[in-house]
């Protein structure tokens, strides 16, 4: 229970009263307060409704300073948690790494403005290297993930509204943009192109990756580069000819997106024939492999074709080896079957009209 004093101040022109309430629990202080009046009625009304505030709604928290950072240090603290840092991916590492190194990374992460990021993306835009608003737009939406998570993970404010301001005109003016759909489908000429110049390159002396099958297992299987070379025995039955694909990528689960996929005899013949001296069945780096297929398309000089554009073309394979659409979305581990109709089927349209595709419909 809060006792009240009412303590009478003689002053030189007048006297005052002093209201304090004050509440203890075994001698130790939980709430003072004190106010001084003209009338001794006005401190006593005052004091009986603290007093009766305190009884209804308890002890008032004690206001903190909000706690705060640069939106730099907070990009940092973010790399280095090892929760929000876990599975995250070169090229958002390499995003968020290099925009410590903007304007941008000097403001407070609760004073950002949507003018903040405008200026930001038209700084971008005035570099030398004249990115895309494509590249800018990873800018943007990999700092908003950031900003989002400044609060819940590490306590500190940060303005979440800012993005949600500045993101209608930097579309609108095109300062940023999203990637256009790719449909690009390589040449039956440039496959054997690039298995020639695959080929070539693992013959030497001092190469060790088996390129030229893991070219034809992307193929055969849709899997990503990063799936292929994390594979290990395990993750196969030769018995059944079915290959488990664990936490396969998915933007809405990071972990226990497993998938099994089935291994036709042409992909069970390339896993079978590898040397079973590691864990995994391709114990090599992915960007070691994605740099080979880089330089054979400059030797071979093919343009714009991407590793990936071979899980494309394994899809549009699939397609015309017969099977549906949910079949095919089954090995490719899409869980939008719109991704699959609106892209790779439209790359292998033309071929769904060839003799061999008939026949099999």
């Amino acid at each position: 229970m809060a006792t009240v004093s009412i303590e009478k101040i003689a002053r030189k022109n007048a006297t005052k009263f002093k209201a304090r309430v004050r509440l203890t629990n075994k001698g130790k202080r939980l709430f003072e307060q004190s106010k001084t009046f003209t009338t001794e009625r006005q401190a006593k009304s005052w004091a009986k409704q603290l007093v009766k505030q305190l009884d209804s709604e308890g002890v008032p928290q004690e206001k903190t300073a909000p706690k705060t950072i640069l939106i730099g240090d907070l990009i940092t603290e973010y790399l280095n948690d090892p929760i929000t840092s876990a599975d995250l991916g070169r090229s958002k590492h390499a995003v968020l790494s290099r925009l410590r190194a903007y304007d941008i990374a000097l403001v407070r992460a609760d004073l950002l403005t949507a003018n903040d990021l405008v200026n930001h993306c038209r700084v971008r835009k005035g570099e030398n290297s004249s990115p895309l608003p494509q590249t800018i737009y990873h800018d943007i939406t990999y700092l908003k993930s950031v900003i989002d998570v400044a609060g819940p993970m590490f306590g500190y404010e940060a303005n979440t509204k800012a993005h949600d301001e500045a993101i209608p005109s930097l579309v609108r003016y095109g300062l940023i943009g999203r990637s256009q759909r790719r449909e690009r489908r390589p040449t039956k000429d440039e496959l054997e192109i690039m298995e020639r110049g695959l080929a070539k390159r693992q013959s030497h002396r001092c190469a060790h990756i088996p390129l030229v099958d893991i070219f034809h297992l992307s193929i055969l299987t849709c899997m990503r580069l990063g799936e292929i070379t994390r594979i290990t025995w395990r993750d196969v039955d030769l018995s059944a000819s079915t290959l488990t694909i664990r936490d396969r990528k998915d933007p809405r689960n990071k972990r226990g997106n497993n998938c099994t996929i089935p291994l036709f005899p042409e992909a069970q013949a390339i896993v079978e024939r590898q040397p079973r001296n590691e864990n995994c069945i391709f114990p090599y780096k992915k960007e070691s492999i994605g740099a080979a297929w880089q330089r054979v398309c400059i030797e071979e000089g093919i343009e714009d074709l991407r590793y990936h554009d071979l899980r494309a073309e394994g899809a549009c394979q699939l397609f015309e080896r017969g099977l549906n659409i949910v079949e095919v979305s089954k090995i490719t581990g899409h869980k939008d079957i719109n991704v699959l109709n609106n892209v790779y089927l439209r790359l292998g349209v033309s071929n769904l009209h060839s003799p061999r595709a008939m026949k099999k419909r």
